[in-house]
């Protein structure tokens, strides 16, 4: 899965790359922040400090789920009222990627889709409306308080994602967000994990 590594332009450890299309990733040894831009690198800073909370997920540590094997390489975490949300980046060995949103234990893998949804903005529903197919279950807001590990985009520290979950008599879910003027839509669907099991090496 792994695909090359560079050296951080702080400290000149080693970091591994597991994700050809990362944005930016953050050295584990002395937590500066790197943005990748081609084949090149840019010192960014220090990192946020994740709160790290009893979890099944762990930075770059491998788990199987229904006989496949995945690697959570990213994480961001959000505050949603007085709780904390964990959206991981992970990648699995055929080298596709996924978000693995854990809420309150609930686990969700979602990958993103265009957003083909009727749905102009956040404000234009409430709980309980039907859009299309899909029955509107959340609305919320969360904002952006650490991140770590290698990423597909440039976080922003403060940063507002205002976000709708929406349902489908199958179990589907649908994730709309909102934010700096744009928007995104996610299709995911439940992980029981009771079925994640950690690999040890």
């Amino acid at each position: 899965m792994q695909k090359k590594s560079l050296q951080c332009p702080q400290c000149g450890s080693e970091l591994p790359l597991y994700f050809k299309y990362s944005k930016m990733i953050t050295c584990p040894y002395c937590k500066s922040t790197i943005f990748l831009e081609d084949d090149a690198v840019k010192l960014a800073g220090i990192e946020s400090v994740i709160n790290d909370e009893p979890s099944l997920l762990h930075i770059y540590k491998a788990f199987e789920y229904e006989g496949d094997i995945y690697r959570p390489i990213g994480r961001l975490q959000y505050r949603v009222d007085r709780y904390l949300w964990d959206e991981w980046w992970v990648v699995g060995n055929d080298g596709e990627a996924f978000w693995l949103s854990v809420d309150d234990g609930d686990y969700i893998a979602e990958k993103e889709i265009p957003f083909e949804l009727e749905l102009d903005s956040y404000d234009s529903v409430e709980l309980g409306d039907r859009v299309s197919s899909w029955i509107v279950t959340e609305k919320g807001e969360g904002i952006l308080e650490a991140f770590e590990g290698e990423l597909p985009e440039v976080p922003k520290i403060g940063e507002k994602h205002h976000y709708i979950h929406l349902s489908d008599n199958d179990g589907t879910m649908l994730t709309a967000e909102f934010y700096d003027g744009q928007k995104s839509l996610y299709m995911g669907k439940w992980i029981d994990p009771f079925e994640i099991r950690e690999i040890l090496k």
